[in-house]
């Protein structure tokens, strides 16, 4: 088994995780086999590269990333796609090379927009790009158990022993689970979810409530949860604002919108009524402090990111709850200092349990190993 302990020793993936998926004959023949393990080895480069830019992007730093990043790629995708128009997959292996071949694309469409915008499109280029890359990766998570290579990607890394165990469904499992897609309806507005594909209605699950920024949406935030929720057992809840962004003047339309969808989502799943837990990036992160303040009692703990504490807001009501506030020295949108004020503010209103973490060279951009790093560990650490 040359191919597969190959690809294990350049990934640093288990070999055995390898076996049910490359020796199985619905993967075709070993050249398209060992062309596509190629190129997912290529691809998982560029999403670990791309999300770091995500992560650390600023106006400041924005050419310099444009030029760190069209070095590392390059040709790649016109190599790839060059490649996939010239393989003939199995018959069986069609579905998977249509699947594969658009998310491709998409993923050289993040890659154009973003090195090829101006300084003055930086905000524009951010958005663009990050939509291109949310529709690639939910193709990409669509074929993982035929994708060995880039399976790993969706977890944290002390998990990737455990993948099979993940993937594996309850007997006769009659709920929906992994990611789906919900339009508004009359009691509350669109979402996305993640239910763990292992869920078992035998157990109480806890959940997170993960609240976009402006300008953003709900399938594009809930992937930023995607890899903790898999690896350690969240259901996550991305709601989707009712205008724009959330209304963190007038709340109350897009906190019923919230509550609404926590509410069916409850009557549905098992979920762990002390374990409801809510984050948000910006006005995200704002909106959060404006939940925590209205329907106090649903929520056990509160972990703003780069937000603002709105001075209106009665926090004490939220007296009871634990916060956790993030925010970065390097902020271009919402100075660090006004996470300062709100963890003053919070901490004169009487709150007992409020930590504040300020990440000196971060700005304000997306939260993938901020949720992974600093919030997982928090929430995990407030219920052991």
């Amino acid at each position: 088994m040359p191919l597969v302990r190959l690809i294990a020793q350049l990934y640093c993936i288990p070999a055995i995780l390898f076996v049910p998926l490359l020796s199985s004959p619905a993967l075709g023949g070993d050249v398209y086999r060992s062309a596509i393990a190629r190129q997912e080895g290529e691809v998982l480069r560029f999403l670990r590269a791309f999300e770091r830019v995500q992560e650390q992007l600023h106006p400041a730093k924005f050419t310099q990333f444009q030029a760190d990043l069209s070095q590392m790629v390059g040709d790649l995708f016109v190599r790839l796609r060059s490649e996939l128009n010239t393989l003939e997959p199995p018959p069986e292996r069609q579905d998977f090379h249509r699947t594969w071949l658009e998310a491709v694309g998409l993923l050289d469409t993040t890659y154009g927009i973003f090195v090829r915008s101006d300084q003055a499109g930086f905000i524009g280029a951010f958005m663009q790009s990050r939509s291109a890359f949310t529709r690639a990766r939910y193709l990409l998570y669509e074929i993982r158990l035929d994708t060995p290579v880039l399976h790993p990607y969706w977890v944290l890394p002390e998990s990737v022993a455990h993948l099979s165990t993940l993937e594996k469904r309850t007997a006769a499992q009659q709920h929906q689970v992994g990611i789906s897609h919900h339009p508004p309806s009359s009691n509350h507005g669109a979402y996305s979810l993640y239910v763990p594909e292992q869920y078992d209605p035998q157990h109480h699950w806890p959940l997170i409530i993960a609240l976009h920024g402006a300008g953003g949406a709900n399938n594009e935030y809930l992937l930023t949860w995607l890899r903790p929720a898999k690896s350690k057992g969240y259901i996550v809840l991305a709601p989707k604002s009712l205008g724009l962004t959330w209304a963190v003047e007038k709340p109350e339309p897009d906190v019923v919108s919230v509550t609404s969808t926590l509410m069916a989502l409850r009557e549905r799943y098992a979920i762990d009524p002390d374990r409801i837990l809510v984050t948000g990036l910006s006005d995200g992160g704002t909106f959060s402090y404006a939940l925590s303040a209205s329907r106090p009692n649903l929520f056990g703990a509160i972990a703003p990111v780069a937000g603002v504490l709105p001075p209106w807001l009665d926090m004490q009501k939220a007296v009871t709850l634990p916060f956790l506030i993030i925010h970065g020295g390097q902020d271009f949108i919402f100075p660090v200092a006004v996470a300062r004020l709100a963890h003053a503010t919070l901490v004169e209103n009487g709150l007992k349990e409020v930590t504040f973490t300020e990440l000196p060279e971060w700005g304000h951009a997306y939260t993938y190993s901020i949720n992974e790093t600093y919030i997982l560990p928090w929430f995990e650490s407030l219920f052991e």
